[in-house]
């Protein structure tokens, strides 16, 4: 957020301010004390399984520059007198009342957008839509009593148009939502039975989401479903004008043209038929559906029916909690256990039906719905036969809850089909592995805490041969120290290059918003077009930008990163012939000697930039060659000292609101000195060090994993021969696993001989050459080495680790080539916080 006065931020929320000196501000909003820093505001909120009072001293630990606690709490606890409080009533409510404030303060015109599914969809989609407008979202499902005023607040410069995102589980949220948001515009989605149990009737959901719009202008503007009558009464009263997609005189209508393995060709076209055809990657129904709103909305917004084409065509719908993996036995398995209402099944069925291959089985793994109201047995029994009706001829009932119903929907339709019921997720892997064959699609539906998001990646993990497991959280911890290290008032900027160090940038940008990073630094123009098409909003830097990228980055609002005095010449000129200005950063060369401009150059083009009708300069940085070698710590303070002179050339020349970055990883934490004002984070995120002095300065928690399994075992006697060129010869009678995972997955020939990997706790070495497609290791001392035991390659997996680095020097390489280096075949699977 934009730095606010503590004091300020008391007097708006009508607290009692508390030992707060002058002075201090905060800088962002932390509910959770492991994720405190300086600069952050911890707010105390007590949900049903715990209380942010007990993690009080926690977060004070960690360096929070304040807190808002509840009165009543206070006053029953041990605190520090010399902790800077704000004491109100309800945590909850101060921090509703913060977000109300600061929306007017610094935003401008707000998209709102509600409904019963596909709010997250149509949002990231108008993000994208509207990048050009310079248009900022609410990070991932953001939309709750509590995610509404984080969303809000986690914006770190003033916004001229926002799209947020409104949620509600119960009568009489809404009016808090509105509230804060004060939207000028509306998108409803569309009316469902979420909740259900909570409102009674679709037609009290429908008010209760309406009243989102209530006090919208008259010059404002509410996009509707075209056929939903439950919402004709309260769309009647409103003051601004109504639009509905699906009518006969909507703005763009959408046509459904062919499909293709991974998606669907649209057409859109206006009522002066203009008209344009784009393939999107997704062949969902509803997804394409929301696409349509979130094109209609932009259209209604200004954006030329050109423009909508062009972000669209190989649009790829942001990451939302569904992950599909496909496994090289050809079975896909579709985890979308985090929602169970009525329509998100419906869509789910749907869905990874259209996905499945024609000649492939379709299995659902269910552990029951949510929110049925009084029609339960009703609406049970009509996912059974849905489940039916698009094609599942096996269906696994998880839990003991009532399912009954959803069975006999399921025979009322395939009296043959199969129906298994289980008692706890964790039985499911056991059933489903001898039944799996090429073709099979296995979708995974339930609610969020019935234990099937565990039991799908564990099968993922089962049938996948090659997997990287990427853990958010120790990714969100990461991110947490990197602050607490720079103490809070640097920005960070998190360097996704080289698609996230292999860890696919499209996941990684989308926690990162999440995580209240508002920078990500990328290498080329096409990741930048990536990212920014998954509707995020945060500012995109591209290091090695191309003259004739200009079109793109300006229509997806990247930042170039300029490094050279002919660079920036081609620059300008195409610039001016396309009648376009934009942002850019200036690298300069104080001692890597790859890119950037040299110091002397630095106040000669300071004046060039300030007369330029093309460029803005708003950012300078460098780069160090050996921050983490403390050998060479004399060459990086020269780097220093030279960037310093640089920044001072352009503050003389009036420059100074930049943004002044030189410090990678290494550099952060090795050189305060070089935090300025913005630090580079890349494979620090990971928990990945670059050399043992990093890793001696700052404790960090490694986040990836990469596993393998045992395909085989193979029995040699001894003095006989293993592999390609028989290196390898058998001291005595020797049990021998096959792993498939060769130098073509990314792990270096070059460790045969003297790495290891990891099965059961226990090092098994590689022996023999490593291959194209798989390794061996020597088994024999390993207890209970199966068939299909895991065997972890290299980094973190299920409490097992081999330090990345170590493997790497083995092999003759660093940490970030072997990382970036995982090939097309390994799986990747996220885990979630």
């Amino acid at each position: 957020m934009i730095p606010v006065p503590l004091d300020a931020v008391a007097r708006e929320i009508h607290g009692a301010a508390r030992n707060i000196a002058t002075g201090t501000a905060i800088n962002r909003i932390c509910t959770d004390s492991r994720g405190a820093s300086p600069g952050a505001l911890f707010v105390a909120l007590r949900g049903g399984q715990t209380d942010g009072h007990r993690f009080l001293a926690d977060a004070f630990r960690n360096g929070a520059s304040g807190a808002i606690v509840a009165g009543e709490m206070i006053d029953r606890m041990a605190v520090d007198p010399a902790w800077p409080l704000i004491v109100t009533e309800s945590p909850l409510r101060s921090l509703q009342l913060l977000a109300k404030w600061y929306r007017r303060a610094f935003m401008g015109r707000v998209i709102a957008v509600t409904g019963s599914n596909g709010k997250t969809v149509v949002k990231d989609a108008l993000g994208a839509l509207l990048s050009r407008q310079g248009a900022t979202t609410s990070p991932g499902s953001y939309n709750s009593q509590l995610g509404l005023p984080l969303a809000v607040l986690a914006n770190e410069k003033e916004a001229r148009l926002a799209v947020l995102e409104a949620g509600v589980s119960a009568l009489g949220e809404m009016p808090v939502l509105e509230e804060i948001a004060a939207p000028n515009y509306g998108i409803l989605t569309n009316i469902g039975m979420a909740h259900l149990a909570s409102f009674g009737t679709r037609e009290a959901i429908a008010r209760e989401k309406m009243a989102l719009f209530r006090n919208i202008p008259e010059d404002g503007w509410v996009l509707l479903p075209n056929t939903e009558p439950t919402i004709a009464a309260d769309a009647a009263a409103l003051k601004c004008r109504v639009y509905r997609v699906g009518a006969a005189d909507q703005m763009l209508s959408l046509e459904t043209l062919g499909a293709t393995d991974g998606g669907q060709t649209i057409a859109l076209t206006t009522q002066t038929d203009e008209r344009v055809e784009v393939l999107v990657n997704t062949r969902s129904p509803d997804i394409i559906a929301d696409l349509h709103i979130a094109a209609s909305a932009a259209f209604l917004l200004g954006t030329t029916l050109e423009e909508i084409g062009t972000t669209l065509d190989g649009y790829t719908p942001t990451p939302t909690r569904t992950e599909v993996w496909s496994s090289a036995q050809g079975v896909r398995i579709i985890n979308d256990a985090y929602t169970s209402d009525p329509i998100s099944i419906h869509n789910a069925l749907r869905t990874a039906a259209l996905g499945a291959p024609r000649n492939g089985r379709k299995i659902f793994a269910f552990a029951g719905a949510k929110d049925l109201g009084h029609d339960a047995h009703a609406e049970q029994r009509q996912i059974g036969a849905l489940a039916a009706d698009c094609g599942y001829s096996h269906m696994f009932l998880v839990g003991e809850g009532n399912l009954q119903s959803i069975a006999e929907g399921f025979r009322s339709a395939v009296p043959d089909g199969t129906v298994v019921t289980v008692k706890d997720p964790s039985e499911l892997k056991d059933q489903l592995l001898p039944l799996l064959r090429w073709g099979d699609t296995v979708l995974f539906k339930g609610p969020r805490n019935a234990g099937m998001v565990a039991a799908a990646r564990e099968l993922a993990g089962s049938i996948a041969p090659r997997s990287m497991w990427v853990d958010l959280a120790a990714i969100a911890e990461n991110v947490a120290r990197f602050r607490r290290h720079t103490g809070g008032k640097p920005k960070i900027m998190a360097v996704l290059k080289a698609l996230a160090y292999g860890t696919e940038i499209v996941h990684l940008a989308a926690l990162m918003v999440r995580l209240g990073i508002h920078h990500i630094g990328v290498s080329t123009t096409d990741e930048g077009v990536l990212v920014r098409k998954t509707g995020v909003g945060q500012d995109i830097y591209v290091f090695m930008p191309n003259p004739s990228d200009v079109e793109s980055l300006v229509r997806y609002r990247l930042t170039p990163v300029l490094y050279d005095i002919s660079q920036i010449e081609a620059f300008d000129g195409a610039l001016s012939a396309a009648g376009h200005t934009i942002d850019v950063h200036l690298k300069v060369n104080t001692g890597m000697n790859r890119l950037g401009v040299e110091p002397e150059q630095v106040a000669p083009l300071a004046r060039r930039f300030k007369t330029s009708a093309t460029m803005r300069l708003v950012g300078v940085c460098t780069h160090f060659a050996s921050a983490d070698d403390p050998e060479q710590d004399d060459g990086t303070l020269m780097q220093i000292a030279r960037f310093d002179r640089a920044v001072a050339d352009l503050r003389e020349e009036g420059f100074d609101d930049l943004l002044i970055h030189a410090a990678n990883t290494a550099g952060t934490v090795r050189f305060p000195q070089a935090h300025y004002n913005m630090v580079r984070i890349g494979l620090g995120l990971y928990g990945i060090y670059g050399s043992p002095a990093l890793e001696e300065a700052l404790p960090l928690t490694l986040a990836v994993g990469v596993t393998s399994q045992i395909v085989r075992i193979a029995h040699l006697k001894k003095g006989e021969s293993l592999g390609y060129g028989r290196p390898y010869s058998a001291p005595s009678d020797r049990r021998i696993g096959v792993i498939p995972f060769g130098y073509d997955d990314g792990i270096k020939w070059q460790v045969a001989a003297t790495g290891a990997v990891m099965i059961n706790g226990q090092l098994a070495p590689i022996v023999g050459r490593v291959s194209m497609d798989q390794m061996q290791v020597d088994i024999t001392d390993i207890r209970g080495a199966t068939i299909g035991m895991p065997a972890l390659i290299f980094g973190s997996h299920d409490g097992y680790v081999i330090r990345p680095e170590v493997v790497a020097e083995l092999a003759g390489t660093i940490p970030h080539a072997m990382l970036v280096g995982m090939g097309r075949r390994v799986t990747r699977i996220y885990i979630e916080p």
